[in-house]
């Protein structure tokens, strides 16, 4: 079934139309649309629930004019509802874009979307009566899904949420309007049961949307966000290509991405992801670069460079491409020759921070390479987790070994191999690696050059590739390229290549050498216990509050952890608490006090995580937060 996407007003008014009766048949409705034969001719799509009944949309579904039906109860028909109920929500021109794993590149985030929750800025634009009412009225909506969970909130509650994104839309609340259409996203995958669904980014949407409509109530107008933007002009470019990496996202896009840097640091981004029914392999990045007169694959613009006269890009950094546009192939640069070369010389404590800052933005307002890590160090060997990497660290601080992980285990992508060729033929050697930080002392591994690098490998390095530092044009992309034996010949082999978590080493000759009795490793603060009991309660509702709850708010003080104890504890009270009124109905409030005890779970488990992650990357054990 391929529905065009439709307009959240046009849902919301369907869905308020429909009479009680019909509403209590919606849900079962919607799941029977999702199975009803779909023709599409022009700009018209045609649904038949049945022989005598059909359901005509007319591309773009922006009006409810533009979906009518044949049966005699219509507009205010179920099948109508259903129909537009199941079909895909339209993002609108005034809304940023969704967020996908595409990278982005530097934004300011007044610019592109909200500020930090954590960087308030009193002196942003004031909140208006209207942008206020409609920030309550998403509030009021998200609470009451909130407390309901998943399973309770259906077509009618998903219309109601959409109804006040409309609203906010109109008075120009554009980032928490977003963030409640990805929440509506996340609420039809769950109940669907879809395997591209996941709790952790549904209870991250709905704390930015309750934060945000918070920060709206206190006054805060930075968080308000700003229409979509096109392609703006930004110069001629002189670009150096980086690497390359496929893209599987979950939401069924696959493609290639090619990382560029200017001569000034900045990154910038050649995105080729598409709606593809096939999983990506490696050979996408051997698919043709559609950028003016470059007659580029990705794995060979990635090795060389470009020109682009009156280049024109998004705000978050990624290029317009097409044969519109004039850019020309361009010899690169290596990974230890500038410009690239000062990729890697900020410190580690700039590079998480830089990371940490950007986990808090919306999704979309991400700057590009946020979570990038350019690392230095030496091959350890490996373990049950992935490839050890012990990093250089020049301020003679005690040695820090990087879990380096495969961002993708299916063998269609050469990641798992690599990373095995690496830990056991390369171990002992100096690499240069570009990973993505995914945890404390974690990346996963997406490129590495060495100056070791056997310069027989094989690359492809026509049209301007990089030759200058080996094989392979200069580096790997773990996620494109297979390496073998050849590649890494003349390796000095160590003893004890797989080594038990918190295996440890000492330095002789300038070369590692593994201790016979490894340290165990440093236990970690547990707030995932917090992080578990905040995705229930998005998952389940009140209800997941009823067990469960006080036993790990005494180990959250057991292990001196006040404040995640006081708020789970708080969150608890808030979630059993049923008061009624004086004809006996259950109070509306209470879903306005779990709202806020779990909004403040929430938020104190993101600060709390990312502080942990700081020290855990700046010290030899992690310690937790201050109680």
């Amino acid at each position: 079934m391929s529905l065009p996407p439709v307009d959240p007003a046009v849902t919301a008014e369907a869905v308020a139309a429909l009479p009680a009766r019909l509403r209590k048949r919606l849900d079962e409705a919607v799941t029977q649309a999702r199975g009803w034969p779909v023709e599409t001719a022009g700009d018209r799509v045609t649904v038949r629930p049945d022989d005598q009944v059909y359901v005509v949309l007319t591309v773009p579904v922006t009006d409810p004019a533009d979906a009518v039906c044949s049966c005699l109860l219509a507009p205010r028909c179920l099948h109508r509802t259903a129909v537009l109920s199941a079909a895909p929500i339209r993002a609108g021109g005034d809304d940023p874009p969704a967020p996908t794993d595409d990278p982005a590149s530097d934004s300011d985030p007044a610019r592109t979307g909200t500020a930090p929750p954590d960087q308030p800025q009193p002196g942003g634009p004031e909140v208006s009566a209207a942008q206020a009412d409609a920030a309550q009225g998403l509030w009021v909506v998200a609470a009451t899904i909130l407390a309901n969970g998943i399973a309770g909130a259906g077509a009618v509650a998903q219309a109601d949420l959409l109804r006040a994104v409309h609203q906010a839309r109109a008075t120009g609340l554009h980032g928490p309007a977003a963030a409640a259409i990805r929440v509506v996203e996340h609420l039809r995958a769950g109940r669907r049961a879809e395997p591209a669904f996941r709790l952790a980014d549904l209870a991250d949407d709905l704390r930015e949307l309750l934060a945000a409509c918070h920060r709206l109530a206190a006054g805060d107008g930075t968080v308000a966000g700003v229409a979509r933007r096109d392609y703006e002009p930004v110069g001629d470019l002189r670009l150096y290509g980086l690497f390359c990496e496929p893209i599987r996202a979950a939401t069924g896009h696959a493609g290639a991405v090619t990382y560029l840097a200017d001569p000034t640091g900045r990154l910038w981004v050649v995105s080729d992801v598409k709606p593809s029914d096939r999983a990506a392999t490696g050979s996408a990045t051997r698919a043709s670069v559609d950028l003016g007169e470059v007659r580029l694959s990705h794995h060979a613009l990635s090795r060389a460079g470009l020109r682009a006269i009156n280049a024109h890009a998004s705000t978050v950094g990624r290029l317009s491409h097409g044969r519109a546009r004039q850019a020309v192939a361009a010899p690169g640069a290596g990974w230890f020759d500038p410009p690239l070369d000062a990729l890697w010389q900020p410190s580690l404590a700039e590079q998480v921070d830089r990371w940490l800052a950007g986990t808090v933005l919306p999704a979309h307002a991400r700057p590009a390479a946020h979570d990038l890590a350019f690392l230095d160090g030496t091959v350890l060997g490996t373990d049950r987790r992935g490839l050890l990497l012990t990093l250089d660290r020049p301020d003679a601080a005690p040695p820090l070994t990087v879990v380096v992980s495969a961002p993708h285990e299916d063998p269609a992508l050469p990641y798992v191999t690599n990373l095995r060729v690496l830990g056991i033929h390369a171990t002992g050697r100096r690499i240069r690696l570009v990973g993505r930080f995914t945890g404390p002392r974690q990346v996963d591994g997406l490129a590495f050059s060495a100056r070791w690098l056997q310069a027989g490998a094989t690359g492809d390095t026509a049209h301007g590739g990089n030759t200058g530092h080996g094989g392979h044009g200069g580096h790997v992309d773990l996620g494109a390229t297979p390496l073998t034996r050849a590649d890494v010949a003349e390796t000095v082999r160590a003893r004890g290549n797989f080594l038990s978590p918190g295996a440890t080493f000492h330095t002789v000759a300038g070369r590692p050498v593994l201790d016979p009795t490894p340290s165990p490793a440093p236990a970690a603060p547990p707030l995932h216990l917090l992080r578990h009991q905040v995705e229930r309660v998005a998952s389940a509702g009140r209800s997941a509050l009823l067990s469960g709850v006080d036993a790990d708010a005494r180990r959250l003080a057991d292990a001196h952890l006040g404040t995640a104890s006081a708020v789970l504890t708080g969150l608890a009270a808030a979630g059993v608490r049923r008061t009624r009124d004086v004809f006996g109905r259950l109070d509306p409030h209470d879903a306005d006090r779990l709202a806020r005890a779990w909004l403040t779970a929430a938020v104190y488990e993101q600060a709390a995580t990312r502080a942990t992650t700081r020290q855990a990357w700046s010290a030899p054990a992690p310690e937790a937060p201050p109680p």
